[in-house]
């Protein structure tokens, strides 16, 4: 080969080496400009999204002030409707009410008026009844000389497992007689029940002489006197049956 050849082959070589660095050279500023064009893409993306962003949290800010104001709306419905039910309620309670006092002043004589010693008397009953249910009586246990009552009320009462709060004291003017003893309870639940277990004491050793009854008025201590009499008397005569007194009545059963 002769130098000649080599020279232009080495020409050719050259040329084509500068050509690709040229290409190479404008693929390179292509790629950056690529890259320049998507930074700018992602940077406007960004942008879109952030707005859709809080253009979708404005929007549940006005769904949530909508709800707000229609909630608010609807009580105040609410309390109106309210309002006129009662007032209607009210206005028909009063003409109904009207039209009975007017019915009944028509039909009924007017109330005769109570006397206040009449007043005095009933409520002085009441409170009497209400104090002898919660009392009981009890006879025959030892009067003695500087007793200490409470005490004494206390062991007897414990023979029949009851320890109630309670204030005793004896009935009548000292005599020769054993008096009868008021004991008064703040129940007259536990006053019944100390009734219903007072049989009991005819077990017991030291008690068997001593009885309860209920704290009777004069009436009713007579009614039950003539009562003890007939059922004696049923005794004596009906030995063979069973006589107890029972709701103001005496009664008989067969043993």
């Amino acid at each position: 080969m002769t130098k000649e050849v080599m020279a232009k082959l080495l020409s050719t070589a050259f040329s084509i080496v500068k050509s690709q660095e040229t290409v190479i050279q404008n693929l390179e500023t292509n790629l950056e400009e690529c890259y320049c064009e998507l930074s700018d893409a992602a940077t406007e993306n960004k942008k879109l999204k952030s707005e859709c962003a809080l253009e979708v949290v404005d929007l549940q800010r006005d769904v949530v002030k909508l709800q707000r104001e229609l909630l608010s709306e609807k009580e105040k419905q609410l309390s109106d409707l309210r309002a006129t039910v009662v007032a209607s309620v009210e206005d028909t309670v009063k003409a109904e009410f009207k039209s009975y006092s007017s019915v009944v002043q028509k039909t009924q004589p007017p109330s005769p008026v109570i006397a206040p010693s009449t007043l005095k008397s009933v409520v002085r009953t009441v409170v009497e009844e209400e104090d002898r249910s919660r009392s009981v009586m009890v006879f025959g246990l030892e009067e003695k000389k500087d007793e200490k009552l409470r005490d004494m009320v206390s062991e007897l009462l414990l023979e029949l497992n009851e320890k109630p709060k309670m204030e005793v004291t004896r009935i009548g003017s000292s005599t020769s007689k054993t008096r009868p003893i008021k004991v008064t309870i703040g129940s007259s639940v536990i006053a019944r029940e100390i009734l219903r277990k007072s049989k009991q004491l005819k077990n017991t050793a030291k008690f068997k002489t001593v009885y309860i009854s209920p704290d009777r008025t004069i009436e009713q201590r007579e009614e039950h006197k003539t009562l003890v009499l007939e059922l004696k008397r049923r005794q004596a005569d009906e030995p063979n049956k069973r006589h107890y007194i029972k709701e103001n009545c005496v009664c008989s059963v067969e043993k």
